[in-house]
């Protein structure tokens, strides 16, 4: 048993389960049935379905299991919430711009991936990937932070 599937697992849950509440809040377009909170439902359906597909494997694994999970895959998962909270914090401050490259090379670092140049190339474009699709395909402002308005 892999302690640390179960529990991200059932954290994940608890997020699943705490966006698909909030999305229920979000307005409905006339009379249709596809409204705000339908995209962030799907998502939330498709994370609870993973989490306790993540949860299971986790009760599977048995014999020899557990040494892979010693004392750095626990701070490496704590670390990586604090990153992304801390991620979530600095997007108010700074903006996305700014704070989105700088996650994802943390997070990449974290990861192990230690290589400059592949970890700087893959930051750039996925901040430039999201903000094409959802400042010029879908029109969605992405946040300026207080700096930055």
């Amino acid at each position: 048993m892999k302690k640390v599937d179960i529990f991200v697992g059932l954290l994940l849950i608890v997020l699943s389960v705490a966006t698909w509440i909030t999305a229920g809040n979000f307005p409905s377009v006339g009379d249709t049935d596809v409204g705000a909170g339908f995209f962030p439902r799907l998502i939330a359906s498709i994370l609870l379905v993973l989490s306790l597909i993540l949860i299971a494997s986790g009760y599977r694994r048995r014999g020899g299991g557990d040494e892979e999970t010693g004392q750095t895959s626990w701070k490496r998962t704590l670390l990586g919430f604090v990153c992304t909270f801390a991620f979530l914090a600095l997007i108010c401050l700074c903006g996305f711009f700014l704070s989105t490259p700088v996650f994802l090379l943390g997070f990449m670092w974290l990861l192990g991936y230690r290589k400059p140049v592949p970890t700087v190339a893959v930051a750039v474009l996925v901040t430039l990937f999201i903000y094409l699709v959802f400042e010029k395909v879908l029109q969605v402002p992405l946040p300026a932070g207080l700096f930055f308005e």
